[in-house]
């Protein structure tokens, strides 16, 4: 049997002329948190659309449990178990918070839409099933108080508390969040971190781009740090702490601030 994770292998990406990976390599397993952290222009955003489908590696592969997935859609990669975030929300606001939670169970359902408009006993029993896991994640977000009100109406941090329930209500085994921190207030931090790790002890696998250091040190059991699309490290968060290189290209006083 092969070993279950989710890695990126020696990929490299070019756009035209300019390299944006040069050999960049990450794993993601089950149970564990894994942190991918880079100043701006250091191909975190392009390895992470390279696992998720978005991107084709110009060389090099994704796997997923040994399997090759390199260059297959994004639906595709959704529906092996991959779910993610974007750094700018991709949510309709004019519906409900629960309502968009809800949305990211969409691709488990069964039955058509025939079935549901003719209220076949299984359409309407899979029906009550996913707003009942829709309402589950609600819950465990703290999102109860406000979860009917439009999306447009909420604010910045809570929108991105959406998106991170409706990719948690995709039941992935590997989820991808792309800086999920940012604009959410100490208060919603703490649910998305405590969230976050809850996820990790139910066996998913989570990557974590985010540029708030110490959010990282409080949740990664790993740490890969890249720059020029390369990987300039790999280990734990205290370790990336502590690494010269690291500290000067991207942690700098914020780093020492939060030690």
């Amino acid at each position: 049997m092969s070993e279950q994770v989710l890695s990126a292998r020696d990929v490299r990406m070019t756009f035209g002329g300019v390299v944006a990976l040069d050999g960049a390599s990450v794993d993601v397993r089950p149970g564990r948190v894994c942190g991918l952290i880079g100043r701006n222009g250091s191909g975190k955003s392009t390895l992470f659309n390279c696992l998720t489908g978005f991107l084709k590696p110009t060389s090099g592969h994704v796997l997923l449990d040994g399997r090759d997935i390199t260059g297959h859609a994004p639906h595709e990669v959704m529906r092996a178990g991959i779910a993610r975030t974007f750094q700018t929300p991709r949510i309709d606001f004019q519906t409900t918070g629960r309502d968009a939670v809800l949305c990211g169970l969409y691709p488990q359902v069964r039955h058509g839409f025939l079935a549901s408009l003719l209220g076949l006993p299984g359409a309407l029993k899979e029906e009550r099933e996913l707003n009942g896991r829709a309402d589950a994640v609600v819950a465990r977000m703290h999102m109860q108080s406000w979860a009917t009100d439009q999306v447009s109406k909420l604010s910045m941090g809570r929108v991105r508390s959406v998106e991170v329930a409706r990719a948690i209500a995709a039941d992935a085994r590997y989820l991808l969040l792309d800086e999920p921190a940012a604009g959410i207030g100490r208060e919603e931090m703490k649910v998305l971190a405590d969230e976050i790790r809850g996820l990790a002890d139910r066996g998913i696998g989570v990557l974590l781009v985010e540029h708030n250091f110490s959010l990282i040190r409080m949740l990664c059991d790993e740490v890969t740090v890249l720059d020029a699309g390369s990987v300039i490290f790999r280990g734990t968060a205290e370790g990336a702490r502590r690494d010269e290189r690291v500290m000067q290209l991207y942690l700098g006083t914020a780093a020492a601030e939060a030690t």
